[in-house]
C-alpha cells in the first residue's frame, strides 16, 4: 500500500472508531498548494482549528502540507478523493471538467461580492442535489467554500490606461486569460500560482492575473510589480475545503452536524480574511512604491463588449452541458436568483488607495 494511502486508511479507521467510542479522535492530513501565510491557507487552518474545538477534539489535524508538497494544484480535488490527503484546498478552475455546475459561478462580470458568492454556493450545496452530486462523483464532501474576491492584474510596467496593458505576458487562470487576451491584446500564460514567483524573476512573464488582491503580498510578487490594476471583471474563482468522503462518512453524526453549521457560517468569516489580506497587500505595495489603477466605467464596458459577453454565456452553458446530466441553464438561473438574495447582505468592497 502507498504510504500516504496507508495513513489515510488509518485515519478512516480512526473515524469509524470515533463513531462508536467516546473520546476517540480522527487525525487528518491537510494539503494545500499555496503558501502557509496566504489568506486562503490561514482561513482554512483557522477553520480546522475551530472544528477541533467545536467537536471537543474529535477531529484534529495531524500533518500539514503546504506549497504543493504533497500534490500539485490541479491534483488536489482528485487526490483528496483518492485518499492522498484527508482534507485539502482546491480551486475549480484547475479541474473545471469535473465541476461543471460549480464552474458556472466563475462567470465574469457578475459581482465583486465574494461573500455573497460563497454564501450562495454553500446554500445550493445543501439544497440543489445535482451540485452536491458532482462532488460525490469525486468522492469528496465540501466542508466550506471561501469568499472569492475580484481579480486584479499586476504588471512590472507603469499603467495609466487599459491601453498600456497591450502585449504584456501575464500568468492566466481560466476565462480571465481569454478576456485579457481578447480585450487587451495581452498574452496569457497558463501556470499555477506556485510558479509565478520564478516566472517573474526570470522574465518569463511580465505580470499576473486571475489573482485576488490579497495574494501578491504574502507570495512576494510585489518586488516585481510596478502597477496593480482593477479591471472590473468581478469574482472569477470558486475554491473550497474538501474532505475525503470515506473519512467523512466515518465521522460521528454530531461532527457532521457541526460541519454543516460551519459551512453556512464560513462565508462571513472568510471575507474577513480577504479584507485583512487585501489591506496587508496594499500597505506593502505602498511601501515598495507600487502604483494602483482602476479601470474607468468606459474601459470596463469596452472590455466586456470586446469579448462578446452574451456569446460567452451561451458558450459556457453549452460546454458545461456536455459534461453533466444536470440542466446547466436552469442551475445558472437558480444560482443568479440565490446570489441576488445574498448580495444585499455583503459587507465586502475591494479598496485601492485614494
Amino acid at each position: 500500500m502507498h504510504p500516504r494511502k496507508a495513513v489515510t486508511a488509518l485515519a478512516a479507521a480512526a473515524a469509524l472508531l470515533a463513531a462508536g467510542t467516546a473520546g476517540a479522535e480522527t487525525n487528518l492530513v491537510y494539503s494545500t498548494y499555496v503558501s502557509q501565510g496566504s489568506s486562503s491557507n490561514l482561513q482554512y487552518e483557522g477553520y480546522l482549528d475551530e472544528l477541533s474545538r467545536r467537536t471537543d477534539g474529535a477531529v484534529k489535524v495531524q500533518d500539514k502540507m503546504y506549497m504543493s508538497a504533497l500534490m500539485k494544484a490541479g491534483e488536489h480535488l482528485s487526490g483528496i478523493g483518492q485518499g492522498l490527503a484527508d482534507v485539502g484546498y482546491f480551486c475549480t478552475g484547475y479541474t473545471p471538467a469535473a465541476l461543471p455546475l460549480t464552474s458556472m459561478a466563475e462567470m465574469p462580470y457578475v459581482t465583486e461580492k465574494g461573500d455573497a458568492v460563497s454564501a450562495t454556493l454553500a446554500e445550493l450545496y445543501e439544497s440543489y442535489p445535482p451540485l452536491q452530486k458532482e462532488y460525490e462523483k469525486q468522492n469528496v464532501v465540501i466542508l466550506a467554500f471561501d469568499a472569492p474576491s475580484a481579480t486584479i492584474i499586476g504588471v512590472d510596467e507603469p499603467v495609466s490606461s487599459a491601453a498600456d496593458l497591450k502585449g504584456l505576458k501575464v500568468r492566466a487562470y481560466g476565462e480571465v486569460g481569454n478576456i485579457v487576451g481578447k480585450a487587451a491584446g495581452m498574452i496569457p500564460v497558463p501556470m499555477s500560482t506556485a510558479d509565478i514567483y520564478t516566472a517573474l524573476q526570470t522574465g518569463a512573464i511580465d505580470g499576473y492575473t486571475g489573482i485576488p488582491l490579497w495574494m501578491p503580498g504574502p507570495e512576494n510578487w510585489l518586488p516585481h510589480t510596478k502597477t496593480i490594476v482593477a479591471p472590473g471583471i468581478g469574482t472569477y474563482y470558486t475554491c473550497g475545503l474538501a474532505m475525503n468522503k470515506d473519512v467523512y462518512d466515518g465521522l460521528p453524526q454530531k461532527v457532521k452536524d457541526e460541519i454543516a453549521k460551519m459551512r453556512r457560517e464560513f462565508p462571513a468569516k472568510s471575507i474577513e480574511y480577504v479584507r485583512k489580506g487585501d489591506a496587508a497587500t496594499v500597505a506593502k505595495a505602498q511601501e515598495l512604491g507600487v502604483d494602483f489603477y482602476r479601470f474607468t466605467p468606459e474601459e470596463v464596458a469596452a472590455w466586456k463588449q470586446a469579448i462578446d459577453y452574451e456569446q460567452l454565456k451561451a458558450d459556457w452553458i453549452e460546454s458545461r452541458q456536455a459534461r453533466t446530466d444536470a440542466d446547466v441553464a436552469a442551475f445558472l438561473q437558480t444560482y443568479r436568483d440565490t446570489l441576488a438574495k445574498h448580495i444585499p447582505q455583503s459587507s465586502y468592497e475591494q479598496k485601492f488607495p485614494e
